[in-house]
């Protein structure tokens, strides 16, 4: 049989097994001083090392968060206190049109754009009255003549105006259609007059401007205007009249008192100045431009123009 190993108390020192016999307890329990490391508590190199890195790591990330924070404070809060600035700081071209820059209208639109210089309340001229008015021509049946020009009349233009004192012409005949009351459509016709005083005849388009802007202004006209009318549709430019030379200026005047007549508020002024083989004649007129058969019949006597030898 077998011996039982845990018999014997002591053990040889050639049973190769440790004998602790003579050693203190302490030292097995670890709970005594150690020959050669450091005392219970006090960390060692290691430890230092993972502590700092421990620190180093905290501060690191307080830093950060820091930054963060500031970034967006100044991205948020910073930025809208400066931007409560001087609102005259912005440039006016980048101003919108609501308030903050100036309009500047489309010079190619008539209905926005001001008028050019010759259509201006007041003549650039003396529009100077002929010292002899003279008598206009005779006409043909169902002709108006005036210095040398002719039209034909509108079946629906039954007033004969006859003839009246005009600045820069002579001559002068016409003929109109009522709009209401006392206020009608005119079309005048007669010879362009031009003193020596003033330099003589001016040429085509000076005399027309001249005939366009005296007609516009005269009392009889102005006084249902207004002095400040509104000018729409304006246009100063060559034409041919009976295959002769002429110039055209023409604009929509608008009453400054709209209700001042009951079927309109507007009117249309042209002046044509026309070379004839004798001299110009010119043709002046006012026609309701809110009527659409004045306008239309006002077309039709420019289309029936015609140069009288």
């Amino acid at each position: 049989m077998t011996q039982d190993p845990h018999s014997d108390d002591q053990r040889s020192p050639d049973s190769g097994l440790p004998d602790f016999s003579d050693h203190d307890p302490h030292e097995l329990s670890g709970t005594g001083p150690a020959e050669n490391g450091v005392t219970l508590g006090e960390p060692g190199e290691r430890a230092r090392h993972r502590t700092l890195a421990t620190v180093l790591a905290v501060v690191g990330s307080g830093v950060v968060l820091l930054a963060v924070i500031a970034l967006v404070l100044s991205q948020t809060v910073f930025r809208s206190v400066l931007d409560e600035g001087d609102p005259t700081a912005f440039k006016t071209g980048d101003r919108t049109a609501g308030g903050q820059s100036e309009y500047v209208p489309d010079p190619e639109d008539p209905d926005l754009a001001p008028p050019p210089p010759i259509f201006t309340e007041k003549p650039t001229t003396d529009c100077t009255f002929p010292s002899d008015p003279g008598s206009p021509p005779s006409s043909d049946p169902g002709t108006i003549r005036g210095g040398d020009l002719q039209y034909t009349i509108p079946d629906t233009w039954d007033y004969p105006w006859g003839s009246g004192d005009l600045p820069y012409m002579s001559e002068v005949n016409a003929q109109g259609r009522q709009v209401e009351n006392s206020w009608f459509s005119v079309v005048n016709l007669g010879r362009v007059v031009w003193s020596d005083e003033e330099g003589g005849y001016p040429g085509l388009e000076k005399a027309a401007v001249a005939i366009f802007q005296c007609y516009a202004t005269t009392s009889g006209v102005v006084a249902y205007f207004g002095d400040h009318p509104k000018v729409t549709d304006y246009r100063s430019e060559v034409m041919t009249v009976d295959g002769h030379q002429a110039w055209i200026v023409q604009a929509t005047y608008h009453f400054e008192d709209p209700e001042i007549l009951a079927t309109t508020d507007s009117s249309v002024v042209t002046a044509i100045v026309v070379e004839g083989p004798d001299g110009p004649s010119a043709l002046a007129s006012d026609v309701a431009a809110d009527q659409p058969e004045h306008v239309q019949e006002l077309a039709d006597i420019i289309a029936s123009l015609e140069v009288v030898e």
